[in-house]
């Protein structure tokens, strides 16, 4: 039959017979030309289809892409592809002309029967058919009159789904004709199909191992911020390395436990761990929360400092509001730990000192940002030289909150390396600052008189 011609195929022996008139001209069946012009508008519309599906490879734009092409080539009136999950023992269309997402038990219907059996179907009347599913016919109220569904698949000649066309619209019923286009329309889609499928799998691939690689370097991140301050971190990062910065005024605060070293002594070494942990997490929040920043810890010994890795015109003031914060803290815990235990709790002794330091980052394998000069030497004096519950500052620090909080003059005290320096203790936020009696707490005015050094 001359419908028996495969597409694309150019021997010479398929070519309709030519027959040569009395007068000498060449001449070609009416029926014959019909066919060969139907044979070349097909076989340009599935070049369209190539050059339309071949370079998709999202799959529901390439599904969707297909179905408009097949409906078109086939002069039907709807369209469906559907794909086996074999995971699932289901077959499912997500493009299905006219429908919603169909997912149906694997053998359903007829393009279930087609991906079982890989059999072409071409039936006349769908409703005289046993093995047509006409559930979303009713639902729907759409008529199935004639059926064409052939089998995709894959390169690897694995069975992978079926396309059926519904109506045909130019004829009665599907031709044998209609059944090599669509076959070979199938064998396309069966090839792009499974690209599409293998872009994917490459695309959840990668995607997952990206998501990995982003959990690393967030991980990295989270640890280098334990370690730095922001932009320290991200200079770092940026260029592998981090400049030393000088700072004309920085201030410096150091806390110590009296008594600490008696103790531990007494202690299982999880308890002692674990309440001076508890406590230094404390002391992270107060700092975090006065916009300060925690350089680190030496034994029972905490320091950190105001103004740095930023310059600050107020790093003197969250210092001290700092200070203040961790003193009652530790005022409370011992408390509160004596009416529960019966037991002493370390007394705090801070010390406060502003000066100017160079900070930086030192190490290699492992990473510690520092502060270096003599002002951190003299905070560390004037905690050593302070007592248990008191907040000692420095005459340079004194000048720089005054206006903020009260403190009691202790007068020149020589500390080593330094000779004499006059002592303040810190005792609380000035009165006409405070929203409390007893100094701890800052009102409004303390915020807009500090707001006015910015």
């Amino acid at each position: 039959m001359e419908s028996s011609r495969i597409y694309g195929q150019r021997k010479l022996d398929l070519l309709p017979p030519m027959m040569r008139t009395a007068t000498g001209r060449l001449e070609i069946k009416r029926s014959d030309l019909e066919g060969i012009l139907l044979q070349s508008r097909n076989l340009s519309l599935l070049m369209d289809v190539v050059r339309n599906i071949m370079t998709r490879t999202d799959l529901q734009t390439l599904l969707g892409q297909i179905m408009g092409d097949v409906t078109t080539v086939m002069e039907a009136d709807r369209s469906t592809l559907f794909l086996l999950d074999r995971e699932k023992n289901e077959i499912w269309s997500s493009i299905a002309q006219g429908e919603e997402v169909i997912r149906l038990p694997r053998g359903t219907g007829i393009s279930g029967h087609v991906i079982d059996s890989g059999q072409i179907v071409n039936i006349a009347d769908a409703y005289n058919d046993p093995r047509f599913f006409p559930d979303y016919d009713r639902k729907t109220g759409y008529r199935t009159r004639t059926i064409l569904c052939v089998p995709i698949y894959n390169p690897q000649a694995e069975l992978i789904g079926a396309i059926q066309v519904l109506n045909k619209k130019t004829a009665p019923v599907f031709s044998e004709a209609d059944e090599k286009l669509l076959s070979a329309f199938s064998s396309l889609a069966g090839i792009a199909i499974a690209n599409a499928f293998s872009f994917e799998t490459m695309e959840r691939l990668v995607a997952a191992r990206t998501a990995e690689l982003r959990e690393e370097r967030d991980k990295s991140d989270r640890l280098l911020l334990n370690i730095l301050p922001l932009h320290v971190a991200q200079e770092l990062k940026a260029s592998g390395t981090v400049k030393p910065v000088f700072f004309d005024y920085a201030t410096i605060l150091f806390t110590d436990f009296k008594g600490f070293t008696k103790v531990a002594q007494r202690m299982a070494p999880e308890q002692l761990i674990g309440e001076l942990d508890s406590v230094f997490l404390q002391f992270d929040t107060i700092c975090e929360r006065n916009g300060i920043e925690k350089l680190k810890t030496i034994g029972d010994a905490y320091m950190c400092a105001g103004g740095l890795p930023v310059s600050s015109k107020t790093h003197a003031i969250d210092v001290c509001l700092a200070a203040l914060e961790i003193r009652e803290f530790m005022a409370e815990t011992r408390r509160i730990k004596q009416e529960i235990t019966g037991e002493k709790f370390w007394e705090v002794r801070i010390g406060v000192h502003s000066g100017p330091v160079i900070a930086g980052v030192i190490g290699k394998n492992k990473f510690a940002y520092d502060v270096w000069g003599d002002a951190v030497n003299v905070a560390s004096r004037l905690e050593s030289s302070g007592q248990p519950g008191e907040i000692n500052i420095s005459s340079d620090t004194y000048k720089l909150v005054k206006d903020f909080f009260e403190c009691e003059p202790r007068g020149s005290i020589a500390i080593k390396n330094r000779g004499e320096v006059e002592m303040y203790f810190l005792r609380c936020i000035r009165p006409e600052l405070s929203r409390d009696p007893e100094g701890k707490i800052p009102a409004e005015a303390f915020y807009q008189k500090k707001a006015s050094l910015a």
